[in-house]
This record gives structure tokens, sequence and C-alpha cells, in this order.
């Protein structure tokens, strides 16, 4: 019988360790999956106020080149040259488009709309037809 007792001690000594190694295990994956959650939170917080930071720095560029334009600090003259060919490309894809989709710009906005349209989209402004394009209505003036 001792030897009964000692593998029954044995047993119970093992499924003890068993539960509290499950235990450990049960807690381990709760921490890690709490600490997994927070770090994607605190990424997206990150991502977010990168893509924040970003529109500010836009922005700020956007002023500068409205506000010195040809008149800038020599270390700006690259990026304004660069600027005026992505204007100079976007104008002559727009005048493209213009041409395959019947629009012309508004008169007041200046963005492209389809001939048919009655009201700028952009702005509101009453459109009519005319020989040349788009002008705004009389009644709208």
């Amino acid at each position: 019988m001792p030897d009964e007792r000692n593998f029954r001690d044995k047993l119970a000594q093992f499924g003890s360790d068993a539960r509290d190694k499950a235990e450990k295990l049960k807690r381990n994956a709760v921490d890690s999956s709490k600490k997994m959650a927070e770090k994607v939170k605190l990424q997206n917080t990150i991502r977010h106020a990168e893509a924040k930071l970003n529109e500010i720095y836009l922005a700020i560029g956007k002023k500068y080149e409205e506000i010195y334009g040809s008149k800038n600090a020599p270390e700006f003259v690259n990026f304004m040259v660069e600027i005026a060919d992505v204007k100079a490309q976007i104008a002559a894809a727009k005048a493209e488009l213009s041409n395959l989709d019947n629009a012309s710009a508004c008169p007041n906005c200046k963005k492209y709309v389809m001939e048919h349209q009655k009201f700028c989209p952009y702005c509101g402004t009453k459109l009519i037809e005319s020989v040349d394009g788009v002008v705004i209505d009389s009644d709208s003036e």
C-alpha cells in the first residue's frame, strides 16, 4: 500500500503541477492578448498622428508656395520647379479629360463640368451652354 499511496501522491502532485502550468499559460495568453491590443491601439494612434502631421506639413508647403511662389529661398527652388511641372501636367491632363468628356471649365471656380449640367457641382453656379463652352447664366448675375 505504501507504493499505491506514493503513486497517488505523485499523481496528485502531477495534477496540481499541470493545473498550475495551465493557469500560468492562461494568464500569459491573456496578458499577451492585452499587450497586443494595447500595441495595436498605440500603433493606430501613432499612424493617425503621423497622418495629421503630414497634412500640416502639406498645408505649410501650400501656404509657402502661395505666399512666396517665385521669390523663394534658394533651397526651395527645386521644389518650386517640381510644383510648376506637376501643375502643368495636371492642367494638360484636365484639358485632355475635358475633350474626352465634353466638359468645360466653370467660369466661376474654373473646375471642369459636363456641358449638360445646369449647375456647377463644385460651386453651385448656374450654367448655360454657349457655342464656346459653359458661361454664367444671365439670370444669376
